[in-house]
């Protein structure tokens, strides 16, 4: 996934006040999150999956899916 579909799919969404990513990972602040997120993915200059930020991206991507899912 690139990351301008990441940006279509994630930015101007409205999301839930908290979401969990994994175990030890919770967004209290999405769009401060999602902010900090892609200024740091487009400062990658390396393989983009490997980037911190890409991981965390796609993995709130994920659980934002699956609690849409589960409602």
């Amino acid at each position: 996934m690139t990351i301008d579909e990441l940006k279509a799919e994630l930015m101007g969404q409205s999301f839930p006040d908290r979401v969990t990513i994994s175990v030890d990972q919770v967004v209290t602040d999405v769009d401060l999150f999602l902010k900090i997120q892609f200024i740091e993915v487009e400062k990658w200059k390396k393989d983009i999956e490997k980037c911190p930020a890409y991981v965390r991206l796609k993995r709130f991507r994920d659980a934002v899916r699956s609690e849409t899912a589960a409602e």
